[in-house]
Formats: C-alpha cells, structure tokens, sequence
C-alpha cells in the first residue's frame, strides 16, 4: 500500500493534524485521535490509535456489509474530551467497585474516606443543578 499521506481527496472534511472524535451508535464520543495522514490514494485515513477509516469519517477501512451502524469519526466539537474523560472515570468505579469485597486491601477508614468524598462531590453537584434551574 502507497503512502499518500500528502494527497487527499477533495469530498474529506479532513485534514493530516485534525483532532478528531470517534463516535458510537449510542453512547457518544467513544475516544480522541488525530488524523496522520492518508494511503490508498486518499481514500483510506489514519488515525493516532492505528485505526484505519474511509476518508470521510462514515465508517472503518475494509468493513465489509450494506448496513452500517458502526461507529464514525467527526471533528472533535466542544465538550468531547470532558464526556470521554467521565465516561472512562465511571467505568473505572464501576470495575473497582465490582471487585470491592472484604478482602480488599483497602481499609474502612480509606474507604470511608472515599464514600465522604463521592457524598461531598453528589451534593455539590445536585447544588449546581438547583442553581442553574
């Protein structure tokens, strides 16, 4: 395969260096990357993470079927990277505390430590949403 990195085809809205977002069907931006160039005359773009994508962003390099619901790429909009970094955080609580047990390392101090804090952060953000309305 042919390094194209410095052609590109004139229907992409992208470019070598954009920051962009890979989205889901349903769950929204998934992850960020940024486009390292181009190959397959232009057709195929590459990102950061390795992935490989149609030049416009509709769906991944080499997938094969008619109906396509997979994720895509767009430009990174305002507010992408807040929702990827919560998103991650939840998951990494949500996998800590399912592993969470009596035989955890962790003692009841420390963990009375964190549920202050998950308290403090939960009324000061219910705080916020009562301002704001």
């Amino acid at each position: 395969m042919n390094d194209d990195s410095k052609r590109r085809p004139l229907e992409t809205p992208f470019k070598r260096g954009d920051r962009v977002t890979i989205h889901t069907g349903e769950k929204g931006p998934q992850s960020l990357a940024r486009v390292e160039g181009f190959k397959s005359e232009g057709r195929c773009m590459e990102l950061s993470d390795g992935s490989l994508w149609r030049a416009d962003g509709k769906r991944q390099w080499h997938f094969k079927g008619g109906f396509y619901k997979g994720p895509w790429v767009e430009r990174e909009a305002p507010g992408d990277a807040d929702h990827i970094a919560k998103r991650r955080t939840i998951g990494h609580l949500r996998k800590w505390a399912h592993d969470l047990s009596m035989d955890s390392p962790l003692s009841g101090p420390a963990l009375r430590r964190i549920l202050d804090l998950v308290e403090k952060e939960t009324a000061a953000a219910e705080r916020e949403g009562e301002a704001e309305d």
